[in-house]
């Protein structure tokens, strides 16, 4: 009898065991994951916030600036370098969203000398945003990973390269459409203009034959 009755309070106790991990699991593992996936994300604001950015490549420098039609209205986006024009919106949508949403595949470290070997000394791109707190963020495109599939990159480095050489520093693998979203050529960053229409000519009047 002693045996059943302390096999029943071994039960009950495996029991409670099993319902705390269950319980557990169901409040700290979603949290967990939600760390993780934050974790991931290159920077943490929205598109919506940005209001002036930068692309510089070897090539060109080019900067955006948010305009709005009336205070608190719709805005839109004028390019103000290398010239004056009316911005695509596709185009700025493509980078901004992916600045604001886009994940790192994975963190890596590397030494400062190491620089060169991921493409990030001279890199093929720099994008620099303004945020509507005056807050700045950068994210240097360096060279295509070995898959083809992601470019090396760094978020917000340091503007100069650290005077210790054996220092780490993190690289993130970002995905290769960041490559497709800065280089593109500058009429692509221009508002397409509307085609003009032409008036239709009137027929010129058929001759009566008093005119003949």
């Amino acid at each position: 009898m002693k045996l059943q009755k302390n096999t029943l309070v071994l039960i009950a106790v495996a029991l409670s065991m099993t319902g705390l991990v269950a319980l557990f699991e169901m409040q700290v593992s979603p949290k967990e994951e939600a760390a993780k996936e934050e974790k991931q994300k290159i920077f943490a604001f929205n598109s919506d916030r940005i209001q002036f950015f930068t692309v510089k490549t070897p090539e060109k420098i080019l900067t955006f600036e948010r305009v709005y039609a009336t205070k608190g209205g719709k805005s839109s986006w004028e390019m103000k370098l290398p010239v004056q024009a009316h911005a695509s919106q596709a185009s700025v949508d493509f980078l901004l969203d992916r600045l604001a949403t886009g994940k790192s595949d994975r963190t890596i470290n590397i030494t400062a000398a190491q620089l060169p070997e991921f493409g990030l000394d001279q890199p093929q791109a720099t994008v620099t945003v303004k945020l509507d707190n005056q807050e700045t963020h950068r994210l240097v495109l360096g060279k295509t990973d070995f898959s083809g599939r992601f470019l090396y990159a760094q978020a917000n480095p340091p503007e100069a390269p650290p005077q210790n050489s054996a220092l780490n520093l993190p690289v993130l693998l970002v995905p290769f459409d960041f490559k497709n979203a800065v280089q593109r050529p500058l009429s692509e960053w221009k508002k397409a203009e509307a085609p003009k229409t032409e008036k239709p000519q009137k027929p010129s009047p058929t001759p009566s034959p008093e005119n003949k």
